[in-house]
């Protein structure tokens, strides 16, 4: 290990028993999830070495705690997920970080660049040619090739063995993942880059139209990423937020949202009929179901119960886009046939048609907050160093108690 003093990583390390295990004593207490006999270890990890002449190796400064990553630590990923990952990977994609050392084939980097990364392990990071076809139209989160080429496993930074991620000092990335940021934005804007990315992406997907009607179910910080970006590409349609949480309610609204649904106090389809204009009718056996209703939804959320109401509350021929990851179980498919809905998978950010051009995700999401359109960095509530890690995860299961928005590892220092 290079340097006086390892350095420390917190890292998701797989085996069949202590998932068996952490499932059954995890209902007992979630501490189990990431208590010593559990997947998730803050350990001694070797510094890493640049990969190839196109690769660089980054240094952090602040690093997120997404939604993934909680699912990750408390197993909700479905056992799909995991022929698509390599052990033990270091946790932590949404990374503000200074490059620290350049491959001899890097173009546009030097040491003390300030970047943000696009997490992607698509075609273009394992050098693979010709790309796959989601790749070559723009889409490398739907990449077919994650498992292959020369890069361990991974869809994502953070998921991957070879290269590292953002819950540690350094790790690595290729040429096509890194986007420098100037003066003008912030750390904490930098580090709520990806997240902005992440909601922007979906926005594109299911672009309203002006004077439609859009509902975003969820107001977390994707939820807030999603009302914001549709503000800030300054499309003039009507937007109401499904959201519990008074402290997300009220940063929902300061984000751009015109109508709040607070479905633990109010009647989510009445409101609906309130707001849209629509007929609700309720069937015996079954919930309620609008005709007429939402022209675009946001699921932010991606349960069962969130993907079975946006069908139900989405209005004829309307577009859902589904960003949440959970493991939905029975969804009912009658008002998706009988209304004709589109129903759209998210996942991660690509190439967008913004302005006549084709720009990435990135480059579009860094113009929007070098010129002042949008800032999430609001979001922000709590920092923690590393070795606070357990902290930070229990934070993170009850945000609503301890006030929590957005809560991330401060490295600056580390």
């Amino acid at each position: 290990m290079k340097g006086v003093e390892a350095l420390k990583a917190i890292q998701f390390d797989f085996a069949i028993p202590k998932w068996a295990y952490s499932q059954v004593a995890g209902r007992i207490s979630k501490k189990e999830f990431y208590g010593p006999r559990s997947m998730i270890k803050y350990r001694d990890v070797p510094e890493p070495e640049i990969r190839g002449p196109r690769w660089l190796k980054l240094r952090n400064i602040l690093s997120g705690f997404c939604g993934s990553d909680l699912g990750l630590v408390l197993l909700h990923d479905h056992p799909t997920n995991e022929v698509f990952s390599s052990y033990p990977f270091t946790i932590g994609h949404e990374n503000c970080s200074i490059v620290e050392e350049v491959g001899s084939d890097v173009k546009g980097f030097k040491k003390g660049d300030r970047v943000v990364l696009d997490g992607i392990l698509g075609c273009a990071v394992r050098e693979i040619d010709p790309p796959c076809g989601a790749c070559a139209s723009g889409y490398p989160g739907n990449c077919e090739n994650f498992a292959e080429g020369d890069l361990s496993v991974g869809m994502f930074t953070g998921y991957c063995a070879d290269t590292g991620g953002g819950w540690s000092k350094y790790f690595l990335a290729h040429e096509s993942q890194v986007y420098k940021i100037s003066d003008k934005v912030t750390d904490e804007q930098g580090v709520m880059m990806e997240t902005l990315c992440s909601s922007l992406h979906p926005v594109f997907e299911g672009m309203p139209e002006s004077g439609q009607k859009v509902l975003v179910i969820g107001c977390g910080v994707i939820g807030m990423g999603v009302i914001a970006s549709i503000r800030a590409l300054g499309i003039d349609c009507h937007i109401t937020g499904i959201e519990p949480v008074p402290l997300n309610q009220e940063k929902a609204r300061e984000k751009g949202a015109d109508e709040i649904i607070d479905p633990s106090k109010e009647n989510v389809y009445e409101r609906t009929r309130q707001l849209t204009g629509a007929h609700v009718y309720k069937p015996t056996l079954a919930k309620p179901v609008c005709m007429g209703g939402f022209d675009r939804v946001f699921d932010c959320v991606g349960s069962t119960d969130t993907i079975n109401e946006a069908c139900r509350l989405a209005a004829g021929r309307a577009k859902i886009v589904i960003i949440g990851i959970q493991i939905p179980r029975t969804i009912d498919w009658t008002p998706i046939r009988m209304k004709g809905l589109t129903v759209v998978g998210d996942y991660g950010y690509g190439v967008e048609d913004y302005h006549g051009k084709r720009l990435s995700t990135f480059e579009i999401a860094i113009d929007l907050v070098t010129k002042g359109k949008v800032d999430l960095s609001d979001l922000v509530t709590h920092r923690f160093k590393l070795d606070q890690y357990k902290e930070a995860i229990e934070v993170n299961m009850n945000k609503a108690a301890h006030g929590a928005i957005k809560t991330i590892f401060d490295l600056s220092d580390q």
